[in-house]
């Protein structure tokens, strides 16, 4: 079995090439820069301390729609239960939109 970091960087690399290929969020085209590109990758890189489910309160343009809300879907692994959620800081969202990835769920 594979090593959940290791996982969880290869759910985000699919993701963000899902995103660059086939739109952002939300029906929004993705028009990416090679800044932003870089940035999404900078923000992976440099919250691999987080689960899947606390990178997509910090940047939900990475994973689909409901992935938050839909636990039967996507369930819950013993980490989340087990973790606090993190404070989002103005650090955070800065560095979210310089990836182009502070899209909100609606």
């Amino acid at each position: 079995m594979r090593n959940p970091v290791h996982r969880r960087a290869a759910l985000a690399c699919a993701v963000v090439a899902t995103a660059l290929l086939g739109g952002c969020s939300y029906g929004m085209p993705a028009r990416l820069t090679p800044a932003q590109q870089q940035a999404r990758i900078r923000l992976i890189e440099s919250r691999t301390h987080l689960t899947d489910r606390q990178l997509a309160r910090v940047c939900p343009g990475f994973y689909p729609r409901d992935f938050l809300t839909n636990t039967k879907k996507y369930p819950l692994t013993s980490k989340d239960k087990a973790k606090s959620q993190p404070k989002v800081t103005a650090a955070d969202r800065a560095q979210a939109h310089a990836a182009g990835c502070d899209v909100r769920p609606s």
